[in-house]
């Protein structure tokens, strides 16, 4: 069996109701401090919004504007993000578990010294996205553009990077010990090699990173 196929069965799906889900949020603009569960949030404006210690629990998201919100130590359970735009915002902080982030819009997304649990990132756009020093736990990377994205010191144990551009990607003092990179393109991406330690990679990939450190095959 494929291994990026295994990894992908251990990640859980958020458990969203298909029904009891009531339209909108209580208040106008969030509240620090609050928790919101099992709401259905479609084409909805919280851009450039701030805000502590939330708590976002079966929440959908569907064409949400996300962009440049501050949420600190965010805490957002069993939701879906669907094709909403989440660019330049920051969560750090912040604990995801079972979560999906289906078609969204990530560029600049910043998420540092965040934990990341049974989370599947697909087909986004998230040049330049966040990550530095976060943990992640059962997740997967789908179809997904983090070219020049930062992932330094972070926790990437397991995580399945399918059909990715990781170009350019700082992968610094990550740890990527079961990480799966097959498929990916990785040309430019910063790493050095005692890091990759215990990854599984492709053929074309080990001998672009070969050449990368100017050694020659004769």
């Amino acid at each position: 069996m494929n291994k990026s196929k295994t990894t992908a069965k251990s990640i859980k799906q958020p458990r969203l109701p298909r029904h009891e889900l009531e339209k909108g949020l209580p208040d106008a603009l969030i509240q620090d401090r609050s928790d919101y569960s099992l709401r259905w949030l479609s084409q909805a404006d919280f851009s450039d919004q701030n805000a502590t210690g939330l708590v976002f629990d079966q929440i959908l998201f569907e064409h949400c504007n996300l962009s440049r919100v501050h949420f600190q130590r965010f805490h957002v359970l069993d939701s879906r993000f669907l094709q909403c735009d989440l660019a330049n915002i920051q969560w750090p902080e912040s604990n995801l578990t079972r979560i999906e982030l289906l078609d969204c819009h990530l560029t600049g997304f910043q998420s540092s010294e965040s934990l990341f649990h049974d989370v599947l990132f697909k087909d986004c756009q998230g040049h330049f996205a966040q990550f530095a020093l976060s943990k992640f736990r059962s997740v997967r990377f789908e179809s997904c553009d983090f070219s020049d994205a930062n992932f330094f010191q972070a926790d990437l144990t397991g995580v399945a990077f399918i059909d990715c551009d990781l170009q350019r990607a700082d992968f610094t003092g990550a740890k990527l010990t079961g990480a799966d990179l097959r498929g990916s393109r990785i040309d430019g991406m910063r790493v050095a090699p005692q890091d990759l330690k215990g990854a599984t990679i492709d053929q074309a990939q080990a001998l672009m990173l070969i050449q990368s450190m100017g050694i020659t095959i004769a």
